[in-house]
């Protein structure tokens, strides 16, 4: 029997197990209240772009939003797609655009052919949305400012967690393929898609 207040109360044994998970920590509050809504960032790459350099592409989704991402890519006017878009949309669309981008190089065939992404407990799209303007407005640059930068400066633009995450290493020197199969892996984002 436990006193609480000024009587006596028999706590029953269903009563004493959650008192006892509770006071262990193992049980704080519905993992409906504990869950915070996620951010998400995907990468999406073109491995025959920029003549087998890679073409990299960005989609960042609205933190709290069921289904809303912005998209989009930014390149020089010699490669597909030209200059640089943006739009915003469900991931059907996101999808469904990236699906549609024909490679004018190689027989009309898909472009963009896969995509890694990883969660973040952090995101801001409309922080993303102004890097992807400051990036383009900077004007394309093969060594300085191309697609991969500005599709990081988007991320980290988008999510203080990967801004700070030493294991996202400089764009610089880098092509777009090999920063999506050996940087993204061991910054522990999520295994490649297929479109």
């Amino acid at each position: 029997m436990r006193m609480y207040g000024c009587r006596a109360v028999r706590a029953t044994a269903p009563v004493l197990g959650a008192l006892a998970l509770l006071g262990t920590g193992a049980v704080t509050a519905p993992l409906a209240a504990q869950a915070a809504p996620l951010g998400r960032v995907c990468m999406f790459e073109a491995p025959r772009g920029a003549y087998g350099a890679g073409h990299a592409a960005f989609a960042v989704k609205g933190r709290g939003e069921a289904n809303h991402w912005i998209y989009g890519s930014f390149g020089s006017t010699n490669d597909v797609p030209k200059a640089g878009w943006i739009k915003g949309g469900t991931w059907a669309n996101v999808r469904s655009r990236f699906i549609s981008v024909r490679d004018q190089d190689h027989k009309n065939a898909r472009y963009y052919t896969r995509y890694r992404c990883v969660n973040t407990r952090d995101g801001n799209i409309k922080r993303a949305q102004s890097w992807y303007s400051t990036v383009k407005n900077r004007g394309y640059n093969l060594h300085t400012n191309n697609c991969l930068h500005m599709s990081m400066a988007v991320f980290k633009g988008y999510s203080e967690v990967l801004r700070k995450d030493t294991r996202l290493k400089s764009t610089t020197n880098w092509s777009p393929n090999n920063y999506y199969r050996d940087v993204l892996p061991a910054a522990h984002w999520e295994k490649s898609h297929s479109l």
